[in-house]
């Protein structure tokens, strides 16, 4: 069995977006959890999370208010497409670093809330407040949503520097509580074994192409501590696991099972999806570099993409050395026609 080596940066960033990201989407919070039986005691022990770390500025809404898929724009830009980076220099300063951008940030968020215009729409918008505002008028956004975007696009830059000083803040608060409360991420990391990682996973895949090259990683996470998130990054496999995780595994697996027609039609609900799939129907296997030059994807929204695809099951992968490939999982599919028999006259 491969050897599971501890990263710690990679569940603190989580941890301190987590903060943010709870302030903004707290019911969703609750209501994303597996497991019912936990949902009352987990709205509370939110509550006394966000009180012990403080106020937390509503100037940080258009950051971190979840959209689809209770995505927000700074997990989905500045996190989980630097997976590769985890296991080197994925740190604090680096994630500082990144944001300090305020040019690239304000194109890229304007990509995340105005994700389904075309490439030409979108160079109006960045260089047009007027086009912009056009777009976000002409939304399926909430009347609050679209005020919120109005207020932020005006005058960006104060809401940038709420980010960097909030950030700063909280780092150095999440820091001492990581130093206060460390025996609890060793106790996890000690509960933690090969077999219940794959466990936990069941719904993506088999991972036993992890046994032979001893790369499985594990960062956890003390405040989101239901998390379970697996990436598939060049250097190895890694869970971002929360320091309760293992609880709530058994309820999971069986909300992935009792959900798997409502997750395919969610899925399929984006055409680019259903394209990714007719493809792999021509092709077999594709990398995510093949889905970019398809369909003229960024690196983010392919991944994006294909994550999905795979943690409903309809996609398998499989490594080969730093690279992954997807292809067609045919039980999935032939277990969904089993479901869907019963909506017919068959």
């Amino acid at each position: 069995m491969p050897t599971i080596k501890v990263l710690k940066d990679p569940g603190f960033l989580y941890d301190l977006n987590y903060l943010f990201y709870a302030k903004f989407n707290t019911q969703l919070c609750i209501d994303s959890l597996a497991d019912d039986s936990k949902k009352e005691s987990y709205a509370k022990y939110l509550k006394e999370i966000l009180h012990h770390f403080g106020d937390i500025s509503d100037d940080l809404y258009v950051f971190y208010h979840a959209i689809r898929n209770g995505r927000c724009f700074v997990t989905t830009f500045y996190m989980n497409p630097y997976k590769d980076r985890f296991t080197t220099e994925f740190n604090f300063k680096y994630f500082k670093n990144l944001i300090s951008d305020t040019d690239s940030m304000l194109q890229n968020l304007i990509r995340f809330y105005l994700y389904d215009l075309s490439e030409e729409d979108l160079e109006e918008c960045f260089s047009s407040t007027e086009k912009l505002f056009l777009h976000i008028k002409a939304s399926k956004y909430s009347g609050e949503e679209k005020s919120k975007l109005y207020e932020f696009f005006i005058n960006p830059t104060p809401y940038f520097q709420a980010l960097q000083c909030e950030l700063i803040e909280k780092e150095l608060l999440l820091s001492r509580y990581y130093k206060e409360n460390y025996e609890t991420i060793l106790e996890a990391h000690n509960k933690t074994t090969f077999d219940i990682l794959c466990e936990a996973v069941k719904n993506v895949g088999n991972l036993n192409f992890c046994a032979d090259e001893q790369n499985m990683y594990a960062s956890f996470c003390l405040l989101n501590k239901y998390q379970i998130r697996l990436f598939l990054a060049e250097n190895g496999v890694i869970y971002i696991l929360g320091c309760d995780y293992i609880s709530i595994i058994s309820a999971v697996i069986d909300s992935k099972k009792s959900n798997a027609l409502e997750d395919l039609c969610g899925a399929l609900s984006e055409t680019s999806r259903i394209q990714i799939l007719r493809l792999l129907l021509e092709r077999t296997e594709v990398t995510c570099k093949d889905l970019e030059k398809a369909f003229n994807f960024s690196g983010s929204t392919a991944y994006h993409h294909i994550t999905i695809l795979t943690k409903i099951g309809a996609v398998k992968i499989r490594n080969e050395g730093k690279t992954i490939y997807y292809r067609l999982n045919r039980k999935y599919f032939d277990s969904m026609i089993t479901q869907l028999k019963a909506f017919s006259n068959d």
